[in-house]
């Protein structure tokens, strides 16, 4: 029997010395916590999760619950002792424990609470005298002499510093056991998978009790060390064992134990640790110390590597090596655990590494393209061309090379892709000039896409014919991807990334931040997804959402970010080069930064989301109030915050909170701060939709709250019904008030329609008077239109019959051409002016129905008309002279007074020759007296006592255009619309004198 048990134990250990083969820790990033930045103090006894996803610590000081990225500190509790020790309870269940003394802890539903059940007070769980609950770490040791208990689903157990004594649950038969429990003054007793276990120093094994009884045997020679420290949780269910600044995980899987390392603690300070919670779904270790407060190590997902003896820490372009490594410019190999070795490869550019079709490396160094040959494990290297331009992309096909170049000197723009013969740089078959600077060249679909600084173009292989890409013609091209779909992806420096699609540019949606709009690459894992680099952080999308919204579709698209808290010594990562990021055979992708490669595995890299989110507590003007669905406040309170807990423990960038105010389908980002505040809220029922995003395919859990605002009491519906009936009485009442006031008023409203109706009646004769003057303008204009008619119709006639004449008889002498000809321009001449005299009439009748006014001076008047005749005048040998006062001032129209000189002026400089002109004015009583005068040719007797005949019958009399012209007959008619008089006499020697008399003059 003693033997088969000593085969076991063999065998046991065999299998642990298999599964306890070291494994490498992980890489992390440590935060600490203290009373600086949110603790309430510095002694962390114990650290769990509720089965909502909040962390939650006790300390001396109070219970905390932690969400990620804020502290919620319980310590006013109604009790003496707020010094609370560990966790106990179920989580499963919402009941998790924790004591302070004599009194309970009870955290439910995301609070603590004092649990008044006396059965469960404080430690103390009595099962006879002086039993208390067993502590579950190894600082709280028992003192010598106690006894304490542990529940496990087989039974009970008591223990004691020397036994450890088993009750069965229905009967209470109890069995015990001799064993030290406590070494060192700590315990050596602990749990894990509902069974106890006990740590022996003395012989090195750790044994399992059974219902009493020793079960099996095991050596774990890590866990019996003297120098390890044991740190294990109940409630957790977990055993972390500290040795030489290193912490593993202890699990029993099939009879037997494995050990996992998870990771090295460095110069951690692990004497004081009380306490450590492993959380696998964020993959973070929190440590508890008694003095330092909680240490949080996330562990990360991506790994940055560099050479660490050399100042060399920024990279652009590299090539995958092998299966785990890629190889940079310079010939220096990297894999996640740094650099494996170095080629010493001698180049001058780190934007430009490639391999040709024989897995050469081609590099440039000084104009000079070279291969690092294969053959040679890439230690020696055979010059390959020279070439003016600086190598920017090289691709080749079954056929030939192809590359794109760019000049030496940034002052010239431009460059060229290069086509050769054949597979090699011997031979160049064409030389396509490039009005941009060229960054990227890329085959697919039997073109050559080569990307600029200025856009893309599209090359045919066939004919060699360029296109430029639109619709967006200036943007930088940064890179060419294809997807493994076949679909084309653009990325852009300064103005987002693109899918190519039918020959055209659509623009992709840009991350809240649009830290997208200079994305340096795109690569896809095997799930579809687009990992794309930027300045500021790495990017994860789903393909299909970006096809969708370059359908047009409105879904949002929601970027997953990583910062360099996963694992990036720097968010800024590098492109510019021809190759910016690589995939490996064993499925890493690599990438170019500012301060290391990163390396990572897509299909590993998780995206952690919020799994939930509560709102349930909100600060009313300061003081803090639980709710479920809504709650009721008055309407003086002045501002509500609303709290939004999102127990979440990555980077709060990709926390999504979107909240609708009941507005439609539109719905706005909740501010950093997780909260909703409303100031001053007026009376009424608010009600708000909350949605959070949950995963990469933009699920979303949504929760509503509505909150309810006291009106005061003149504000409900009862004081507004009463008032309104009080209303209706007073209205009641003022109408029989208004009635006997209005009978009052008929009388004397008749005696003010009596005046009234006289005033109307001379309004009437206003009216008629109106009426009147109205229709003698009306005749007046059918008078003109009339005369227009008719003299219109003779130079009309006369220009028929003379083109006629000249049609009819094909010859005639030159004196008779030249009679016919006279007379169809002097007709013609008769006709442009009768319609630009008929133009200005219709003009200034306008201007003259326009009741506004404007008050000018009559001297400025006449200076504009004597500056518009100089010129003439000169030419005339014939001098104008503006006599007029500078005092006179007129308000009636400018425009028709304006035509009237305008007419006559142009009339005295046509008959003036070797003369003078000279306008003068005068007054008379109220009128303005304005005299022109010339020493022209004159006008004879018999015209002037046409035109005076004509003035004195204006209203009777059809203006004959026919024999004087229309110049003068327009001026009549005008001087009659403004009902002023003209004078025409003769002037002495020669010419004639104009007077013009208006009524209407102003002071100065």
């Amino acid at each position: 029997m003693q033997q088969n048990l000593i085969l076991s134990n063999r065998l046991l250990f065999f299998l642990f010395i298999l599964l306890c083969l070291p494994l490498y820790g992980q890489q992390y990033s440590l935060t600490h916590y203290n009373t600086d930045n949110g603790l309430p103090q510095n002694s962390v006894k114990d650290i769990t999760k509720d089965k909502y996803g909040f962390i939650w610590l006790t300390t001396e000081n109070g219970v905390v619950r932690y969400d990620g990225s804020a502290f919620l500190v319980f310590k006013d509790f109604p009790i003496n002792n707020q010094r609370f020790t560990f966790f106990y309870g179920n989580i499963k269940n919402d009941s998790i424990l924790t004591g302070a003394g004599y009194h309970t802890i009870l955290l439910n539903k995301r609070t603590a609470k004092v649990f008044k059940d006396s059965r469960h007070s404080g430690i103390r769980y009595e099962y006879g005298p002086h039993h208390k609950r067993f502590p579950v770490s190894y600082n709280y040791h028992p003192n010598q002499g106690g006894s304490f208990y542990l529940m496990l689903k087989e039974g009970r157990y008591f223990i004691t510093d020397s036994s450890v004594t088993y009750q069965q649950p229905v009967s209470l038969k109890e069995t015990s056991l001799r064993l030290k429990t406590v070494f060192k003054n700590r315990n050596t007793v602990f749990t894990l998978d509902e069974k106890l276990y006990n740590i022996n120093y003395a012989t090195g094994k750790v044994c399992r009790i059974t219902k009493g009884k020793i079960t099996a045997s095991y050596d774990i020679p890590l866990l019996t060390d003297k120098n390890s420290l044991v740190l294990w949780s109940q409630i957790n269910n977990a055993v972390f064992i500290v040795k030489d600044q290193k912490i593993y995980t202890l699990s029993h899987e099939k009879e037997h134990f494995r050990i996992d390392r998870l990771a090295e603690l460095g110069t951690l300070n692990v004497q004081h640790l009380t306490c450590a919670f492993y959380d696998k779904t964020y993959d973070k270790l929190y440590l508890g110390s008694s003095i330092e407060g909680m240490k949080v190590l996330s562990f990360h997902q991506f790994f940055s590597t560099k050479e660490q003896d050399s100042n060399t820490t920024v990279f652009y372009s590299t090539l995958p090596y092998d299966h785990a490594s890629v190889i940079t410019p310079k010939g220096q190999i990297y894999s996640r655990n740094g650099m494996l070795a170095d080629k010493v490869f001698e180049t001058d550019s780190q934007y430009f590494v490639s391999y040709d079709p024989d897995k050469n490396i081609i590099v440039q160094d000084s104009g000079k393209i070279y291969a690092y040959l294969k053959s040679s494990s890439f230690s020696t290297r055979r010059l390959i061309t020279e070439i003016p331009d600086i190598f920017v992309d090289f691709i080749h096909d079954q056929q030939r090379y192809y590359a794109i170049t760019r000049p030496t000197s940034r002052q010239y723009t431009g460059g060229h892709l290069v086509i050769y013969k054949d597979r090699s740089f011997s031979r160049i078959e064409k030389r396509i000039p490039l009005s941009a600077e060229p960054t990227k060249l890329f085959m697919a679909n039997g073109f050559l896409w080569v990307g600029t600084i200025r856009g893309m173009v599209k090359i045919s292989l066939d004919s060699y014919r360029k296109e430029n890409i639109g619709p967006y013609k200036d943007i930088y091209i940064r890179n060419i991807v294809r997807s493994n779909n076949g679909r084309l992806w653009i990325t852009t420096l300064g103005k987002g990334f693109y899918l190519l699609k039918n020959n055209e540019l659509i623009k992709m949606p840009l991350d809240a931040d649009k830290n997208l709009l200079s994305a340096h690459t795109i690569m896809e894992d095997e799930k579809h997804f687009l990992w794309i680099p930027t300045n500021n952080g790495l990017y994860k999308v789903h393909e299909q959402k970006l096809l969708e919204a370059a359908d047009g579709k409105k879904n949002e698209v929601s970027y997953y970010r990583y910062t360099k808290d996963a694992g990036f010594n720097t968010n800024e990562f590098n492109g510019g080069s021809n190759i910016c990021g690589n995939r490996l055979k064993n499925g890493d992708f690599v990438l170019p930064s500012l301060d290391g490669l990163v390396f990572f595995n897509p299909l590993k890299t998780k995206s952690r989301y919020p799994e939930d989110f509560y709102l349930e507590r909100a600060l009313v003007d300061g003081k803090e109030i639980r709710f479920s669905e809504g709650f009721t406040v008055d309407q003086e309170v002045q501002k509500i915050d609303i709290f939004i807990d999102v127990p979440y423990f990555a980077n709060r960038n990709n926390v999504v909170i979107k909240l609708n105010r009941g507005t439609g389908n539109r719905w706005e980002n909740i501010e950093p701060g997780m909260k909703i505040s409303l100031f001053n809220p007026s009376y009424g029922d608010y009600g708000y939709t909350l949605k959070i995003l949950t995963s990469d395919n933009g699920n979303c859990i949504y929760k509503k709250i509505r909150i309810r605002v006291t009106p005061y009491f003149y504000q409900t519906v009862w004081f507004k019904l009463a008032g309104l009936l009080l209303l209706s009485m007073l209205i009641v009442f003022i109408i029989k008030i208004r009635t006997r006031i209005l009978k009052n008023k008929n009388l004397m409203l008749e005696e003010i329609i009596e005046a009234r109706t006289q005033k109307l009646s001379a309004a009437i004769e206003n009216l008629e008077k109106t009426k009147s003057q109205l229709n003698n303008e009306i005749e007046q204009q059918k008078k003109l239109i009339g005369t227009i008619t008719h003299d219109i119709t003779t130079p009309i006639k006369f220009i028929a019959f003379a083109a006629q004449d000249i049609l009819d008889n094909g010859e005639h002498d030159e004196e008779k051409l030249r009679r016919i000809l006279t007379s169809i321009s002097k007709s013609s001449g008769q006709l442009y002016n009768f319609t630009l005299a008929l133009k200005e009439y219709a003009d200034i009748y306008n201007h003259h129905r326009s009741s506004q006014k404007e008050r000018y001076r009559l001297y400025d008047l006449i200076e504009e008309k004597k500056e518009l005749f100089d010129p003439i005048a000169v030419d005339r040998n014939t001098v104008i002279e503006n006599g007029v006062n500078p005092g006179i001032y007129l308000d009636i129209n400018k425009n028709t007074l304006s035509v009237i000189i305008h007419n006559l002026l142009d009339n005295a400089v046509k008959f003036t020759r070797q003369g003078h002109i000279r306008i003068e004015s005068g007054t008379e009583e109220d009128s303005a007296v304005i005299v022109i005068k010339d020493n022209g040719i004159g006008m004879s007797p018999s015209q002037m006592e046409y035109y005076t005949s004509l003035h004195r019958n204006m209203d009777d009399k059809k203006l004959l255009l026919q024999k004087y012209g229309m110049g003068l007959h327009l001026v009549l008619q005008l001087i009659h619309i403004l009902d002023g008089k003209i004078e025409l006499e003769s002037n002495t020697p020669s010419g004639t004198v104009f007077r013009i008399i208006i009524k209407s003059i102003t002071d100065a």
